[in-house]
């Protein structure tokens, strides 16, 4: 019998302790958006899109996500004053943007990954390449504002958004 009252008496006090743990905990992640969802918010705010282009199997794209994106500062900078989108920029699926829809110029899956035309829309090329993974910063009226590619630590990343924010 008192076993079953100490039972039924810490039931809710654990609840209690997870309710509350949760309630309080400072967001951990960056807060990814749809592509759509991202464009209309960017049209009614102040604030510019970041579009991160990764592809699979790639190493630096890896390390952005787990390790610059994972930190408490970046997270806070990114989520403070940008609408973020991850996009695999050699996705088969077709992307609506600016109201019109890119494919990828090789959407049989027995294919090789080939660029999507939005990542070649969007991304420049440098040194005539492509680099993994690239960011490409967008204002609410779609116009491209910088980009910037390859992997960027933390320090970088800080310094690169953050100088857009002046």
């Amino acid at each position: 019998m008192k076993k079953l009252l100490l039972i039924l008496l810490f039931i809710p006090l654990i609840g209690f302790t997870q309710i509350t743990s949760s309630s309080l905990s400072v967001n951990n992640s960056i807060n990814w958006l749809e592509l759509a969802e991202a464009e209309n918010l960017s049209a009614k705010s102040n604030k510019n899109m970041l579009l991160f282009f990764y592809r699979e199997n790639c190493e630096y794209c890896e390390k952005m996500k787990f390790q610059t994106f994972s930190d408490p500062s970046v997270i806070g900078l990114i989520n403070d004053n940008f609408l973020p989108v991850m996009i695999n920029g050699k996705s088969k699926d077709p992307i609506i943007y600016n109201k019109e829809e890119y494919k990828n110029d090789k959407p049989n899956p027995k294919d090789e990954p080939y660029f999507h035309n939005l990542f070649k829309e969007l991304v420049e090329m440098k040194n005539e390449n492509y680099y993994w993974p690239t960011i490409v910063i967008v204002n609410g009226k779609k116009k491209k504002i910088i980009q910037g590619s390859g992997f960027w630590p933390k320090e970088q990343t800080l310094r690169n958004l953050g100088s857009l924010l002046k």
